[in-house]
């Protein structure tokens, strides 16, 4: 190697260390923070879900239809066909015979109340069996909130290992670029790239995943009788309120 070569090889190499010398190392402790402290997974219920899940089911069973036409068929609706009332009006007309009058007419309404206790009896003995429905409707919404919230949840924690994993192959990328720049002869992988298996089923992972997140959220939206916005309002605010 010739004099001027070997000048131009230490030179590279002096630019590649003051090069690294100054990366920002705002970047290198997050790097170390992803891989020393990763974000804790769930592994029960917690009170704050049993909390938020509480919070749905009164609003939902509140949006309910089924619910509510239940709740009424018990109140003032099931005695409707028991009293009835009928209004018919009359007109009376008297004929005087006099040269000064000769007839008068008189307009009136007449009112017929009917009291049928047959159906008094049958609308009280189906009291109990109108509520047991009651208590059912109440009870299916309740069970299809807490399916939906618990889809929602698990979807969440997915999406949140997917990330992980993306940021996995981020950190891999930045130090074999790094380990790259300090020895010419290592070979750079480029993870950002359809040629890159991992990083393809990473990024799909991840597709897939957060499309289930928002489905989820979807679902417990509609089971609830809310929009998408007004229900992650609710989540959001329940997670201030355990900080």
């Amino acid at each position: 190697m010739s004099y001027a070569s070997k000048t131009c090889h230490y030179s590279c190499q002096i630019l590649l260390l003051i090069t690294l010398m100054s990366l920002p190392l705002p970047a290198l402790s997050e790097d170390k923070q992803l891989n020393n402290e990763p974000q804790m997974l769930q592994t029960e219920i917690s009170d704050r879900d049993l909390k938020i899940i509480e919070q749905l089911v009164a609003i939902a069973q509140r949006q309910s239809s089924q619910v509510r036409e239940a709740k009424a068929a018990m109140g003032w609706r099931a005695f409707t066909d028991v009293l009835s009332i009928e209004f018919s009006p009359s007109q009376t007309t008297t004929n005087y015979n006099l040269p000064e009058i000769s007839s008068e007419s008189e307009r009136s309404f007449g009112m017929a109340l009917t009291f049928d206790p047959i159906k008094l009896l049958n609308i009280i003995q189906e009291l109990p069996l109108r509520e047991a429905r009651w208590q059912e409707a109440k009870q299916q919404k309740r069970l299809a909130v807490l399916q939906s919230y618990l889809a929602y949840l698990q979807a969440q924690q997915a999406t949140k290992i997917a990330v992980y994993k993306m940021q996995q192959l981020a950190i891999a990328g930045t130090k074999t670029e790094r380990i790259a720049s300090l020895n010419p002869q290592v070979t750079v992988t480029h993870q950002v790239s359809l040629a890159n298996h991992d990083y393809v089923a990473a990024a799909t992972e991840m597709l897939n995943t957060n499309a289930r997140e928002r489905l989820a959220l979807e679902e417990l939206a509609a089971c609830v009788g809310l929009s998408s916005q007004a229900t992650m309002t609710i989540l959001k605010a329940s997670d201030l309120n355990n900080q």
